[in-house]
């Protein structure tokens, strides 16, 4: 069959109604944050301190349901992955970066996005940290050619982990969500031994076993994806129009 997704890339929906999808898109995500305790800055930094390891725990969840559907409507024919946006990789800066936002998390609670959500729900510090990240925005772009090269430096391309490991999608696929399934079980077990919990919750056993359930599916369906070679998923002799790649510089005797 003719692939339907993404929508707006295969004309299924005009762009104009994809900008519009965003509005009920981003009331359903901020929900969800709310829920999933994104929108306590206390949770997040408990967090770090492993008093509470909720937060990272749905970010598992997250990625390993995210991953498994994109590639499950990739390998069905529904999903064109290679109109998809991949964000490309540069290594050394993005690393650098990375510590800096971790940091940032556990000094202000937050990332911007579930700042913007904590807003909606009327906390001040979101508030707080919202003007501290537009200060900071100002900052890095007005002192943009001070670490610009550095910025610009290390450019991978859309780098893939399949690709970094030498193994085929599939395989990766799982692995990713092995990494999930035990960095959750290790971070409560070390929740449990760090901050044990006195309260007893009568309808911790039914969470229990839903959370078990979901993480069986999780694992099954990730041997399935192993058995698929890469080219299932994605052709990787077409490079999608959809990279970003850096500017090119201009110097006497480039014509590029």
């Amino acid at each position: 069959m003719d692939m339907i997704a993404p929508l707006a890339k295969t004309g299924a929906i005009s762009a104009s109604m994809n900008l519009w999808l965003a509005v009920p898109i981003g009331f359903v995500f901020g929900f969800a944050l709310f829920h999933a305790g994104f929108t306590d800055s206390r949770r997040i930094a408990w967090a770090f301190y492993f008093k509470d390891v909720g937060v990272p725990v749905v970010m598992f969840s997250a990625i390993a349901t995210g991953m498994l559907g994109l590639w499950g409507l990739s390998l069905i024919g529904f999903l064109d992955i290679s109109k998809v946006y991949m964000l490309p990789t540069f290594l050394i800066p993005m690393a650098v970066g990375g510590l800096i936002f971790g940091l940032g998390m556990v000094i202000g609670g937050y990332c911007p996005g579930t700042a913007a959500a904590a807003i909606a729900t009327g906390k001040i510090d979101a508030i707080v940290f919202i003007v501290g990240f537009l200060i900071g925005s100002l900052i890095f772009g007005d002192f943009f050619p001070v670490w610009g090269d550095f910025y610009n430096s290390d450019y991978m391309g859309a780098f893939r982990l399949d690709q970094w490991l030498g193994i085929g999608l599939g395989t990766t696929v799982l692995i990713v969500v092995l990494i999930a399934v035990g960095g959750t079980i290790f971070m409560r077990f070390v929740q449990n031994k760090v901050w044990p919990s006195t309260d007893v919750d009568p309808q911790q056993g039914q969470v229990i076993k839903l959370q078990g359930a979901l993480i069986a599916v999780a694992v099954l369906i990730g041997f399935v994806f192993a058995f698929f070679p890469s080219e299932s998923f994605i052709d990787d002799t077409v490079e999608t129009p959809y990279y970003i790649v850096p500017k090119v510089i201009v110097t006497p005797g480039n014509s590029e």
